[in-house]
């Protein structure tokens, strides 16, 4: 059938076969590979930070409402959890057809109806779609004769991951490994027990002294209070007395 055709039409034949060469060709220069095609992977991730809250509170507070509200969405498969000190991580797994734009609109719904129960310093939540694009393109380390590891962290902090940042093209740039400065406090409960008794005996010496002085004043108070009223007694006996004397010179008088 076909041999007859391409003899009746030859043609016709060499211009599919022309066409079909040339789309050949252009899809093969203009195909590029990817080794890391986008893909729409059934994976969400909601992070909520809780600043100075114990893994405990942060499981307690914000994880577990989170999951609960989680589980009623439709097409959830699976839901995992991690509660760290400051930061709550609930990972949701969906089935494999699932549209995760039009979920993501779901999630945030449903953590607008819990999000009002928390208090102010949780954080609003945080909703990220898994996907291969997010994962970091190079990842380098560095190293240096003439340094330590102290100097070397702070080289990469304040100058190299600036300038990486400052390239067109790159999203964020994250350093793992520094060392970081710490200062640890240790109190020796017997120094500071030493402390409290000094402090208390200086209190206590303190009050007596300021009690002594007291009563000593009250003591002041109630003599002059004694003197004052042995005065005006003794001011209003003359009084009577001068009165008196008044009465009968006017009687000689008269």
């Amino acid at each position: 059938m076909f041999a007859k055709f391409s003899v009746k039409k030859p043609m016709t034949v060499f211009v599919a076969v022309v066409l079909v060469l040339i789309l050949g060709v252009v899809s093969f220069t203009e195909m590029t590979p990817d080794l890391l095609p986008s893909i729409n992977l059934p994976y969400a991730v909601v992070v909520t930070t809780y600043p100075g809250a114990s893994p405990e509170e942060v499981e307690t507070v914000v994880t577990k409402p989170v999951e609960q509200s989680m589980a009623t969405l439709n097409n959830i498969e699976e839901v995992n959890s991690i509660s760290s000190e400051n930061v709550s991580m609930v990972i949701l797994q969906f089935d494999g057809d699932t549209d995760m734009d039009s979920m993501t609109v779901d999630i945030r719904e449903k953590l607008d109806q819990i999000e009002g129960y928390w208090d102010d310093s949780v954080g609003s939540p945080l909703i990220m779609k898994i996907n291969p694009d997010m994962l970091p393109i190079v990842v380098a380390s560095v190293d240096a004769d003439d340094m330590d590891t102290k100097e070397i962290s702070k080289y990469v902090e304040e100058t190299v991951q600036p300038a990486l940042e400052g390239v067109n093209g790159v999203a964020s740039v994250t350093a793992s490994g520094l060392l970081e400065e710490q200062i640890n406090v240790v109190i020796r409960e017997e120094l500071v027990d030493k402390v409290n008794k000094k402090l208390k005996n200086s209190i206590s010496d303190s009050l007596e002294e300021a009690e002594n002085a007291l009563k000593e004043a009250e003591e002041k108070i109630a003599d002059g209070k004694a003197q004052l009223e042995e005065k005006t007694n003794e001011f209003q006996s003359g009084m009577v007395q001068a009165d008196q004397a008044l009465t009968d010179a006017r009687m000689q008088i008269m």
